[in-house]
């Protein structure tokens, strides 16, 4: 297997939206190259991971299997690479790179196999949370790209179709010079998607992420010696807020926990043998209206006390049975915190 390696610099991209749901956390671009669309018969042959600083400074990293034989290192070597981060941006990673990955590594034997940062998919946000699905033709990434006015930020001119084709060519040719040149095209359609990927990051700011977020789950930053948690699900009823997640990076043996410290007398928590967790919080609802005292719940931060849903220590969850997901997610945020903070982890 080899690796390669890219330094580049590009606009880094940063925006209050980004900072409210991924501030502190280290993340990565991630793409896969693979031979087919089914993982019962089609290996991962390219790999490649991006990650941006600051300042600008990126490292790409691609893992390429020279042969197929090489796909085991190649998923071993990207999930230790992947765990390191808190969260990976991926474009239709929920359904295809990383359910991919994880069917090959099964084929491949690596039952301990997993991939733990929460994923960012962007083409999910953009599919169920923006204007985007009536505005263009196709949701593609080279669409997004074309609209933000990206698209001659590509140099590699080959779809995957034709990557795959140019990796069976690679695989039969005995020219070392022309083995090369076959190489270099299929990584180059690999590093392009890669910064691409990155590039039309900005395009969050024009859909709904707090309701993607709120649909899709978002991550939470560990603290007091917890482990990140990943929330998955949130659904908000007429008497109650349930949160379901999962503690990703955990492999302890968890005994479930009981809430009996200050503010925790109005909700309940449970944490299973598998990492998962649930959440129930008590919600009051009138005239349309659900809300919850977070006086009450010891939970009445800055934070809180600024989102258009506070009123006078209350937070409305629903307006007219409508969602509000920003107040919702930051609450669902803030009581991970406290527990966090008030639960010693075991």
């Amino acid at each position: 297997m080899k690796k390669i390696q890219y330094n580049h610099k590009l606009e880094y991209f940063s925006s209050g939206l980004w900072e409210r749901y991924f501030g502190g956390m280290s993340f990565c671009v991630f793409d896969i190259e693979t031979l087919g669309l089914s993982p019962a018969f089609c290996p991962v042959v390219l790999a490649g991971v991006m990650t941006v600083g600051s300042s600008g400074d990126c490292l790409l990293t691609q893992y390429f299997a020279e042969t197929p034989e090489e796909e085991k290192e190649l998923l071993l070597t990207l999930a230790d690479y992947l765990n390191r981060f808190d969260l990976i941006v991926t474009y239709n990673g929920r359904h295809f790179d990383v359910p991919f990955i994880k069917k090959r590594a099964a084929a491949c034997g690596l039952s301990e196999f997993s991939v733990k940062p929460y994923n960012l998919d962007l083409y999910l946000v953009i599919k169920g949370h923006s204007p985007f699905r009536q505005i263009l033709t196709s949701l593609s990434q080279s669409s997004i790209e074309e609209y933000m006015g990206l698209s001659v930020g590509r140099l590699d001119e080959i779809s995957g179709k034709e990557s795959v084709e140019l990796y069976y060519k690679y695989l039969k040719c005995t020219d070392p010079a022309f083995k090369s040149e076959l190489m270099e095209k299929i990584l180059l359609h690999n590093h392009d998607d890669l910064v691409q990927l990155y590039r039309i990051l900005p395009i969050i700011k024009q859909t709904d992420l707090h309701s993607a977020m709120s649909a899709l789950g978002f991550p939470v930053k560990g603290q007091d010696g917890w482990p990140n948690m990943s929330v998955q699900k949130i659904n908000l009823s007429s008497r109650a807020l349930t949160v379901s997640g999962i503690l990703p990076e955990s492999s302890c043996d968890y005994t479930p926990y009981s809430c009996f410290s200050s503010g925790f007398d109005f909700w309940s928590w449970d944490i299973s043998k598998d990492g998962s967790f649930e959440l129930t919080l008590p919600t009051e609802k009138r005239k349309g209206s659900s809300f919850v005292n977070l006086r009450a719940l010891q939970v009445e931060t800055d934070g809180l006390k600024l989102l258009g849903g506070y009123v006078n220590g209350f937070l409305i969850l629903s307006e007219s049975n409508k969602r509000n997901p920003l107040e919702i997610n930051m609450l669902t945020r803030e009581l991970l915190f406290k527990f966090m903070a008030e639960t010693p982890f075991l």
